[in-house]
């Protein structure tokens, strides 16, 4: 089984959990939320990370889903899956929006989280449309 961490500017974070209660229900309990608040600093987001990846047990892997590359939450992120003396199996994505939540949420099960981390990029990728106007004049609705 794998972790997950959602990291986030700001309140991002709090407004995917919501939409998932909303809509699947509760998180499961090795979900975990941080996000850089306006009024903290990089600092202090990098001690609150720490202590959030720290505080898994029982898993395989973890996997970070970031709002921004480049941004602390994932430079913070990239610096876990950068170091090979730490415990943990470590995954960054970038992008996070609900489609790719829900996808990590259903591929939490996984022991490999290398595979894992490609099933949901490919998936969450194919959802991003623009919206299209169908001409079919077979159809009567």
């Amino acid at each position: 089984m794998i972790g997950v961490i959602l990291a986030s500017h700001g309140d991002l974070v709090y407004g995917l959990k919501d939409t998932y209660n909303m809509v699947m229900g509760d998180l499961p309990e090795n979900v975990k939320i941080i996000s850089l608040k306006k009024d903290s600093d990089a600092e202090t987001f990098k001690k609150e990370f720490h202590g959030v990846i720290s505080g898994f047990q029982d898993i395989d892997g973890v996997m970070v889903l970031t709002d921004l590359e480049g941004g602390t939450p994932y430079n913070t992120a990239c610096t876990y899956f950068f170091d090979p003396s730490f415990d943990l199996e470590v995954r960054v994505l970038t992008g996070v929006n609900f489609p790719m939540l829900v996808e990590t949420i259903e591929n939490m099960e996984t022991k490999n989280i290398g595979q894992a981390a490609e099933i949901i990029l490919n998936l969450t990728r194919d959802g991003i449309r623009q919206a299209e106007l169908i001409n079919d004049e077979d159809e009567d609705f």
